[in-house]
């Protein structure tokens, strides 16, 4: 049986799950190497924007069996799906994906509920978990190389609008808007941990931070001690395959070399995030 989103989600005190969007199998293998190694749940997921520029429906069989064969329950996740993409999330259900996030946050409260409640009805016919998500986080989901300003000016998620939210449409996880955005920061986003703190003691459906690159650790701690449940990272990955790149442009034409190279940066990067949504001990993980 394949393993959504619910079954992979922290439960226990102060502890996260991580979430990292890939766009090729090298990442995913990077991922669950990592999962592996820390003997932790992971998730890995596809943003909607990537999700024809991968060729999903040829990448996620790999994916698939990757996971299949991993020792640590894995979900799947299609991240960011519009209220006009059901057709792909309906694609991704029928590929094997064991988690959809659909985004209605733009619209009027009242339309977010009902498109996510149809998502909700669809994906738990296929035994699939549903993220869903009220008020808006700013930036470009899976576009690394866009500044964002300190965003204190973002509207937080309302408390009462969440607990409305989640009854309505039963969804297996919230992603909330608490200060982060997506893309790079410029300064360090300010986080209201009052606002994560009051919707959980309001909602028992796992809570979501979006934008975790550039965040600090004091901060990701505060917030998942405060109720956040599962983080998304993506840019910081982006980040340091470029890093590599621009690094290896010297050193000769050896691809194989490169690629291994650049994987074993994604393995550093990602084991150090696993281990702080975790709070696992730094000693637990040398070597992927």
């Amino acid at each position: 049986m394949k393993t959504n989103l619910s079954q992979v989600l922290s439960k226990g005190a102060a502890s996260a799950t991580g979430s990292f969007n890939i766009l090729d199998l090298d990442m995913a293998m990077s991922i669950i190497d990592c999962a592996e190694a820390l003997n932790t749940p992971v998730i890995i997921g596809i943003a909607s924007r990537h999700f024809n520029a991968v060729r999903a429906p040829v990448l996620v069989p790999s994916v698939l069996k990757a996971i299949e064969s991993s020792n640590v329950p894995v979900a799947l996740h299609l991240d960011h799906a519009g209220p006009n993409q059901i057709e792909m999330i309906k694609q991704a259900l029928d590929l094997g994906f064991s988690s959809i996030m659909i985004d209605g946050s733009l619209l009027p409260l009242e339309e977010n509920i009902e498109v996510t409640a149809k998502v909700v009805e669809l994906s738990h016919r296929y035994n699939a978990s549903v993220e869903g998500e009220i008020g808006g986080i700013a930036g470009e989901e899976g576009v690394a190389d866009t500044e964002q300003d300190s965003p204190d000016y973002i509207p937080y998620t309302n408390p009462l609008e969440a607990q409305q939210f989640v009854k309505a449409t039963r969804v297996d996880a919230l992603a909330i808007a608490v200060g982060t955005a997506h893309g790079i920061y410029s300064s360090e986003p300010h986080i209201n941990f009052d606002v994560i703190k009051e919707i959980q003691s309001m909602v028992s459906t796992p809570l979501v931070m979006h934008g975790a690159t550039g965040v600090s650790d004091a901060s990701i701690q505060k917030a998942v001690s405060n109720g956040i449940r599962k983080i998304n990272y993506f840019s910081g990955l982006l980040q340091t395959a470029m890093d590599e790149v621009r690094a290896y442009d010297s050193k000769g034409n050896d691809f194989l070399q490169f690629k291994h190279s650049m994987q074993e940066q994604w393995r550093k990067l990602i084991a150090e995030q696993i281990k702080l949504y975790a709070k696992l001990p730094e000693n637990m993980y040398k070597q992927a």
